[in-house]
């Protein structure tokens, strides 16, 4: 019987570990997370903190995937676009538009004049992107990408 008791005790130890964690969690997200969100709502220099994170993240993303076409167009054989190139695009373009639209927020939210800089940098980096963009679209619709596959900087 000792045995079964222990085993009883033990489970409802975890039961109360349990309900510890829970009411932890629900404290934190009350006192912790919500008052920085607020604060959010009401600070310029946090939302255009936020702001330039995203932006950034943004970049990076379009970055990794200017790296991935780059390496599809490699691997394609001149004159034959491949569907791992023609993916790779599609998901060039989608992460050109999400940071299209994550700089559009920038700019018509408050904290527009304070992330200035990251705006100039995420606009560029568009930019960029939509220029390459439009080279590869070009290049695998001609069909000869042995002559301009050159041309793409």
């Amino acid at each position: 019987m000792p045995l079964r008791s222990h085993r009883a005790a033990a489970r409802k130890q975890r039961g109360l570990t349990r309900a510890r964690r829970s009411f932890a969690a629900i404290i934190f997200a009350t006192f912790i997370v919500a008052p920085a969100s607020a604060r959010g709502a009401d600070d310029p220099s946090f939302a255009a903190d936020l702001a330039c994170r995203q932006i950034r993240e943004s970049v990076r993303k379009v970055a990794k995937a200017e790296r991935d076409e780059a390496f599809a167009l490699h691997m394609m054989t001149p004159g034959k676009p491949t569907p791992m190139a023609q993916a790779r695009l599609t998901e060039l373009q989608a992460e050109l538009g999400n940071l299209r639209e994550i700089l559009r927020r920038t700019r018509n939210g408050a904290a527009s004049h304070e992330a200035s800089d990251c705006v100039d940098m995420g606009s560029q980096s568009l930019a960029d992107g939509e220029r390459l963009s439009k080279q590869i679209q070009d290049t695998m619709s001609e069909g000869d990408s042995a002559g301009s596959a050159a041309q793409i900087k």
